[in-house]
């Protein structure tokens, strides 16, 4: 058994020896590394937006502040969400059509870094 131990600590001794440890003196100069701004898909820039998949449903406006709107909706089957109501950001450029309580509509959103914000809205008969 001490055998085993002894020889357990040889070999630990070997690759500890052959791999030096990096300490926090070590230091890599990176000064010629060029960023992912040359890599192809790899844009870092601030103005990059990926694309946000855009889901549509119908549903029933239920409150209305001057950023957001509630809507009772739908199921939505491409998040597979059952029908729920849910606050939605309106786009700042105020590009949707004026909304009024208790209004149906169709409208389409997509996902944003602060939640989901309405893309489009179509007023229902």
């Amino acid at each position: 058994m001490f055998n085993a131990i002894r020889s357990a600590a040889a070999c630990a001794l070997l690759v500890v020896a052959a791999f030096p440890a990096f300490s926090a003196e070590t230091s890599h100069d990176m000064s010629s590394m060029k960023g992912m701004s040359d890599m192809p898909g790899m844009s870092m820039s601030s103005d990059a937006v990926p694309s946000a998949q855009v889901y549509k449903t119908e549903g029933v406006v239920k409150k209305i502040t001057a950023d957001t709107v509630s809507i009772a909706h739908h199921p939505v089957a491409g998040l597979g969400w059952p029908a729920m109501t849910m606050t939605f950001a309106l786009p700042k450029d105020g590009s949707l059509p004026a909304l009024a309580l208790g209004e149906k509509i169709a409208f389409s959103f997509a996902r944003h870094a602060a939640g989901y914000q309405l893309v489009s809205v179509t007023p229902l008969k």
